[in-house]
């Protein structure tokens, strides 16, 4: 499945819905309702060189390679290496489709996101500014990679 068709299901999942899609539509069960958001899949021209770029740029952990022997065509990856507790970013291997590095961004929260971007530059993944809080870096593909400071409390 494609991941702007993934990600246009999901989107419909957590609008709201329109009076279109809420007539007749009876509240959703108990059994249905989502537990928890587990991760983004991203479709990677060059499996390794993202691996090296999730793990070694931004610090996740692969908590699973798939399959498990032979050549590896997709890295589960999380913060934790836990693959039932983490958000993952599911990175697999394919041609990316035209457009797909435009459908947003993925977001990741970091205690020091300028110092972050800094490793990021030094690793040749250069972002267009570096700045005290929240920076954009870029992966190997180009998908946009939100380093997000939480402000300071006061």
């Amino acid at each position: 499945m494609n991941l702007l068709r993934v990600l246009w299901a999901a989107a419909a999942l957590l609008l709201p819905p329109t009076a279109a899609w809420a007539e007749g539509l009876p509240a959703l069960p108990e059994p249905l309702k989502l537990t928890r958001m587990s991760g983004v899949g991203l479709v990677v021209s060059d499996l390794e060189r993202s691996r090296q770029f999730y793990t070694e740029v931004l610090g996740f952990k692969v908590a699973a390679r798939v399959p498990a022997q032979g050549p590896a065509q997709e890295y589960l990856l999380g913060l934790s290496g836990d693959v039932r507790a983490d958000t993952l970013v599911v990175i697999r291997q394919g041609q990316v489709p035209a457009g797909a590095t435009g459908f947003g961004r993925v977001i990741v929260v970091a205690p020091n996101a300028r110092g972050l971007a800094e490793r990021a530059a030094a690793a040749g993944y250069k972002p267009a500014r570096i700045v005290d809080g929240t920076n954009v870096v870029r992966d190997p593909d180009g998908y946009a990679i939100e380093l997000y400071q939480r402000p300071a409390t006061r």
